[in-house]
């Protein structure tokens, strides 16, 4: 039996409603059926998921319901949608509406969404407007929906124009972080969602982030090995690996919480769980579904972190400890990834096609493009996502620069050079031979440059000062 001493709780809005967890599922049901009274329960769930763990609900949920001796017993039933990002829709949400219509469910029917984040966004949305609104319970399955989509009540579907453009903040009245269900998650998977627990400690969090950094060998150990007989439903039988694992995701689930409780509407705050998804929602417009959510967000952290950099926000350190940790996670940071150039559809991921994506941005303002710029590992440089002209990130994305020889209009220049040994080199050497003084900085030192700046001094050539 789970007591509350197995459980992690985290608060938010005020609530204590997220709870985290081994091999819950008793536990969720009982819950469930104990503090939130209803004359249905209707559980959603995708296929894959379903076959998995529906049973295993069904049964708990059929065995609560028979041992009721008071009052009139409630019904349990539940409905199955195909996986994946196209059941995030107008039609399918239809289709769920009339389901519940067609089974007379009223206003104070409970929804369960088992699933990934497609399953938690679409019955969210549904829970949000069915009746005008009942009461749901977010159960996420993949670690992106433990960590990001299942937190905060953002609810919504997908429309041929971009994702997320239709919905509805609306809360649920419990989240239940089962890390047993990572257990059967493909590692992709696992890595997917990783990029998004790595995104809140470089926003938020230098220390979790040095933890992800050199521990990652030790997180992936947590699922690889499945816990037999229940092992980790309570304390006394939670594994070292088990206990990291449930750390690190509720350490993720308590910033966000933090910062939707300071900012439920998104109105500033809120903005900063978007670092990465500007750049990385307009990649994942164009290459989903083969590339994933958290593999596009990967290589937008970095390309944001670039756009910092360029900025003269960001250094160079930063954005290879962002790169390093990223990669050790197995997720792509380029989209010259060989993941990625060699799909038909990179070629449409040209600069002009990815910034006309990002016009249509929830935190734009305008046509003015929003980015969340961090200034450090484990902080930003605004409380909220800043403006950018596109003229900045147009250059953080294109392949190459057409340098143009001439006089400055003004001086003296200053500029930031690009996160490359090669181009770092190259700085170096016009910094040589041009006129006057020259001072660099955020230069990306390495076993090359040295060498560069050694045959500077052997050839008699004129140093620049650093």
């Amino acid at each position: 039996m789970v007591s509350t001493t197995d459980i992690r709780k985290v608060s938010i809005l005020g609530k204590d409603s997220i709870h985290c967890g081994f091999h819950l599922v008793p536990y969720i049901v009982r819950t469930v059926l104990d503090t939130i009274p209803s004359s249905t329960y209707v559980i959603f769930t995708d296929t894959n998921v379903g076959n998995l763990h529906l049973a295993a609900f069904e049964s708990e949920f059929d065995a609560a319901i028979a041992a009721t001796t008071t009052g009139r017993k409630p019904r349990f039933i539940s409905y199955v949608v195909p996986p994946g990002e196209t059941s995030k829709s107008r039609e399918c949400k239809a289709e769920i509406e009339d389901f519940l219509l067609l089974n007379k469910c009223t206003r104070d029917t409970v929804i369960l969404a088992v699933g990934g984040g497609v399953i938690g966004d679409l019955i969210g949305f549904v829970a949000a407007t069915f009746m005008r609104g009942v009461r749901f319970v977010q159960v996420p399955t993949t670690l992106l929906a433990m960590v990001d989509s299942s937190v905060g009540g953002k609810t919504a579907i997908d429309t041929p124009h971009g994702k997320n453009l239709i919905g509805a903040f609306w809360q649920p009245e419990y989240i239940f972080i089962d890390a047993a269900f990572l257990e059967t998650l493909p590692a992709r998977e696992f890595c997917n969602g990783m990029a998004e627990v790595i995104k809140t400690a470089a926003i938020w969090n230098e220390k979790e982030f040095s933890d992800l950094e050199s521990r990652s060998s030790e997180i992936f150990a947590a699922i690889q090995t499945p816990s037999k007989n229940f092992s980790g439903r309570v304390q006394a039988t939670r594994s070292a690996a088990q206990e990291l694992l449930l750390s690190v995701i509720s350490g993720s689930i308590s910033v966000k919480s933090h910062i939707v409780t300071v900012d439920e509407r998104e109105t500033g705050l809120r903005n900063l769980v978007n670092f990465g998804h500007t750049i990385g929602h307009a990649i994942e417009a164009v290459l989903t579904p083969t590339i994933l959510h958290g593999e596009c967000v990967s290589i937008g952290m970095i390309l944001e972190g670039e756009v910092a950099r360029s900025l003269g926000i960001l250094t160079q350190v930063a954005v290879g400890r962002l790169t390093r940790c990223l990669k050790a996670y197995n997720l792509p940071v380029s989209i010259t990834d060989p993941r990625i150039a060699n799909l038909p559809a990179a070629r449409s991921l040209t600069v002009d096609r990815l910034l006309d994506i990002m016009k249509v941005d929830k935190k734009n303002s305008g046509t003015q493009k929003k980015i969340v710029l961090l200034s450090r590992i484990g902080a930003t440089y605004e409380e909220k996502a800043s403006i950018v002209e596109d003229t900045v990130i147009a250059k953080v994305l294109s392949e190459a620069v057409k340098v143009i020889p001439g006089v400055p209009s003004k001086s003296p220049i200053r500029m930031a050079t690009p996160g490359s040994k090669s181009i770092s080199n190259r700085a170096l050497l016009l910094a040589a031979l041009g006129k006057g003084t020259c001072r660099l900085k955020n230069l990306l030192h390495s076993d090359d440059t040295q060498v560069m700046m050694n045959a500077l001094i052997e050839l008699n050539v004129r140093i620049p000062r650093f």
